[in-house]
């Protein structure tokens, strides 16, 4: 059982209260009725996927239309844009996700009709009840992970349940309901909601700071993470990344040598040697314990790419899986939606989309580049969220030195105030490093400065984890038209 540390008191009351409703929530089967409360994000789509492949009744709302509805209705959701508090009333179990604020009308209508309310990480720990979760955690790289072992798993004979925060074409989209005991899940410390677990087996890619409005402080962040790979009962079922200094040191001063490491550096229990990379792709040959057990090679560029790989195949090797067949998985896997994803070419310029919104993951997206382009280094960034770019100022300043034009456009709330001194306009003031900088506030504003700096053999990336994409999706649209 996950033990929550020091957390603030009114939400380790939360996820402790959580964890209590699991014992008295209704089995996720053929006939129950659960209405989604914000069904088109992302993590709720793909839940709402999997109850109805078990035979369930989905009903949903949210505000406004995406892929994930869309995909829903097709798989016989009943999803209606806007508030509906009447959806509620046919309801046996309702959720909502983190986005949805208290006051909602659905929630305090279900909460008038006594029917059970529960978040999405909730449902997460009902779906996994009766299952072997392999749950990815970390900072960075949770999504393109839990594809790789998803897809790993599948090569190497397995049928597992898979619930991903991503879209991955080989899935069919970002869940699907397996025919085996295994589940494959990324888990969210965002909310703290990843508490609510017990994996059999946890995977860490690293630790760094991020979602401390929700923490309050580093020490109840990193607490976090002790927790919940405390709640693994097995110590040789929590792989670790031994290349991120703060998840080592956490890791040697709380659980002795109760993990597993892999990694590039030396002190990894298996490391990956003899790294190799070009525009095709990256490879190692693996190591355990100094021995060779074999190689890995993945098609998509990055380093870091080949590390989140490694890390899939140090957990194959922990549970005894066909390791040459799961690395065979590994070498098919083509990238996840919105992670280092080739969308086209406007006028002979190669644009590509990524949801990197840290500076970390921002550095990582930009090596993938230089393995790739050959031409102009090209980035337009949307900050997300104006704590975060409080928070990490001066990171953010240094992030962007192997470009040659960096575009910065205006922050992407996701429904925060703004902040006194902290914007885009002073961030781009700010940065070092490329050789041209332009702000450009708005989405029209980014798309008129592309159109007249962009040239033929150009790399763009459009970084960020909010609606900066859109503007990719106009220039591609023009092409097709043309």
């Amino acid at each position: 059982m996950a033990t929550v540390l020091s957390q603030p008191l009114k939400k380790a009351e939360e996820i402790v209260n959580n964890r209590k409703k699991l014992a008295h929530l209704p089995l996720l089967e053929r006939g129950l009725s659960l209405h989604f409360i914000g069904v088109g994000g992302i993590g709720m789509s793909g839940l709402a996927k999997i109850c109805l492949e078990m035979g369930c009744h989905v009903t949903g709302s949210d505000d406004k239309e995406n892929d994930q509805i869309v995909e829903l209705r097709k798989l016989g959701a009943h999803i209606q844009i806007g508030i509906h508090p009447r959806l509620i009333e046919e309801s046996h179990l309702t959720i909502y996700s983190s986005a949805v604020q208290e006051s909602h009308l659905e929630r305090s209508r279900a909460m008038e009709l006594g029917v059970p309310l529960i978040r999405r990480g909730t449902l997460l720990a009902l779906v996994a009840r009766y299952r072997k979760l392999l749950g990815v955690a970390g900072t960075h790289g949770k999504t393109t992970t839990s594809s790789m072992m998803a897809l790993g798993l599948r090569s190497a004979g397995l049928d597992p349940t898979v619930v991903i925060g991503g879209y991955v074409p080989e899935l069919g989209g970002n869940a699907c309901l397996g025919g085996d005991l295994f589940m494959v899940a990324e888990t969210d410390e965002s909310d703290g909601s990843f508490l609510e677990l017990d994996p059999h087996l946890a995977l860490v890619t690293n630790v760094e700071d991020d979602h401390l409005e929700h923490y309050g402080d580093r020490k109840t962040l990193h607490d976090a993470f002790l927790s919940y790979l405390n709640a693994v009962e097995n110590p040789r079922h929590r792989i670790l990344c031994a290349d991120c200094e703060t998840l080592m040191d956490l890791a040697s001063k709380e659980l002795g040598e109760g993990f597993v490491t892999y990694g590039f550096s030396e002190r990894a229990n298996i490391q990956g040697l003899d790294i190799r990379a070009d525009s095709q792709g990256s490879s190692c040959r693996v190591l355990r314990g100094g021995e060779s057990v074999g190689h890995l090679h993945v098609r998509v560029p990055g380093k870091h790419m080949l590390l989140n790989a490694l890390g899939v195949y140090a957990a194959g090797l922990q549970l005894g899986f066909p390791i040459e067949k799961l690395a065979y998985g590994l070498s098919e896997y083509r990238g996840t939606r919105r992670r280092f994803e080739v969308l086209g070419d406007w006028k002979g310029a190669t644009l590509i989309d990524d949801y990197a919104h840290h500076p970390t993951e921002i550095r990582a997206t930009l090596q993938s580049l230089s393995q790739k382009a050959d031409g102009r280094r090209v980035a337009v960034f949307q900050p997300h969220r104006y704590s975060r770019l409080e928070q990490l100022w001066e990171e953010f300043s240094k992030c962007f030195e192997t470009l040659d034009l960096l575009i910065v456009s205006d922050v992407y709330s996701a429904g925060e105030a703004p902040r006194p001194g902290i914007d885009s306009k002073a961030l781009a003031n700010r940065i070092t490093g490329p050789d041209q900088i332009i702000y450009a506030p708005g989405l029209d504003e980014v798309e008129t400065e592309l159109r007249k700096v962009l040239q033929k053999g150009d790399s763009v990336l459009f970084l960020g984890a909010g609606n900066i994409n859109q503007v990719a999706g106009r220039l591609l649209k023009e092409s097709e038209e043309s």
